[in-house]
């Protein structure tokens, strides 16, 4: 069965399990240690978490487009095809990070509606 806890929780938790099993055999400097691990987690995390916000404006601007309309049929193929990509991305990501549960329902569904388009396409253009 799958936490619900994001996997930097986990990793905290698995840190903190570390340190105390250690705690009567530590070392002198060995909470530095755990501490610079604690931040290189931490900005792994945020470099994720703004990577998919970016994945995430990126899928609106291409629906904005796609709603437009556009002057061909093969670039409306184009957009669509890339709109259905950042979909399965962000779905893939937001998954196996556990976040799916921070965002409106709505979303999620929209998002898995692109995805399941792009399970029945053959290797979709990426963004």
């Amino acid at each position: 069965m799958k936490s619900c806890l994001p996997k930097f929780f986990l990793e905290i938790a698995l840190i903190s399990t570390i340190s105390l099993s250690l705690l009567s055999f530590s070392r002198e400097g060995e909470e530095l240690k755990i501490l610079d691990d604690l931040i290189a987690i931490s900005e792994r995390q945020i470099t994720l978490q703004k990577e998919l916000r970016d994945q995430i404006i990126q899928f609106h601007t291409q629906q904005d487009l796609f709603y437009q309309g556009l002057d061909s049929d093969q670039k409306t193929k184009e957009l669509a095809s890339k709109m259905v990509a950042t979909a399965a991305a962000i779905l893939k990501t937001s998954e196996e990070n556990h976040y799916l549960h921070l965002f409106p329902p709505f979303f999620v569904e929209e998002l898995k509606l692109f995805a399941n388009i792009s399970k029945k396409k053959p290797s979709p253009v990426l963004p």
